[in-house]
């Protein structure tokens, strides 16, 4: 397997994206950062019920990360995609695909630690 891999937004990480006057690097940061990328080792894990997965066992359920990415302190959050949604990805875009694949549900500024504000429409 390749280090290759897909990457589908959600709608709020789709906006977040959009926002920017350029978004060539953040999208560049999502394409390599999300398996093995700089910031790997301060990753954090959680399962749907927001509580924080530590250790090398992985609970059941899935479980979703918290990425820190090298792009201006954004954080990605996503959980890896499942064989059943790379399959139906291969038959909506007619085409091969990676053998994994992160639904990313949203892309936090650094900013969104301290303060809350509007996200763009």
């Amino acid at each position: 397997m390749t280090g290759a891999y897909e990457v589908i937004l959600g709608p709020a990480a789709m906006r977040m994206i959009l926002s920017l006057p350029d978004p060539k690097e953040l999208a560049e940061s999502l394409s390599t950062e999300l398996v093995d990328g700089p910031n790997a080792g301060k990753e954090v894990r959680f399962d749907g019920n927001a509580q924080v997965c530590m250790g090398p066992a992985a609970p059941a359920g899935v479980i979703y990360t918290a990425t820190p990415l090298s792009f201006d302190g954004y954080t990605a959050l996503c959980r890896p995609m499942t064989r059943t949604e790379l399959r139906r990805l291969e038959s909506e875009q007619g085409r091969r695909v990676a053998d994994r694949g992160f639904y990313v549900l949203d892309i936090l500024p650094a900013e969104s630690a301290f303060i809350r504000r509007p996200r763009p429409l």
